[in-house]
């Protein structure tokens, strides 16, 4: 997995063998309901069954909150990104979510990836 930094957003990509996730989260203050979630364009020519939306954002909440268990930390999603052609299961992305926020909290190190405008 590698892990990148793009401005205030932690991302992990994850690519085994025919299958491409990218996530990128911002942490931020505590919510009031979900975080936002924005789908990125989509890259390549993937075809495939759509992510569920809503599966991937209760995923990733899920793999936060149980990283915050273990680490017995508090961080909050305020802001979630994916690539709307990325493939399935959805469950991938609450993996990544977990190892983003145990990288994180370890001190590990984020590449530095250029910012976008979508950095907003």
């Amino acid at each position: 997995m590698q892990f990148v930094r793009l401005g205030e957003f932690f991302a992990a990509a994850r690519i085994t063998g025919p299958t491409h996730n990218l996530l990128q989260i911002r942490f931020g203050g505590p919510l009031d309901g979900f975080p936002i979630c924005e789908r990125l364009d989509g890259t390549g020519e993937c075809r495939h069954k759509p992510l569920n939306e809503d599966q991937l954002v209760q995923h990733v909440l899920r793999g936060v909150a149980e990283a915050n268990q273990h680490l017995g930390s508090a961080y909050v999603v305020s802001h979630i990104r994916y690539v709307e052609n990325d493939t399935p299961p959805e469950k991938a992305y609450g993996f990544m979510a977990m190892r983003i926020v145990e990288h994180y909290h370890n001190g590990g190190a984020f590449e530095s990836g250029l910012s976008t405008e979508q950095d907003g």
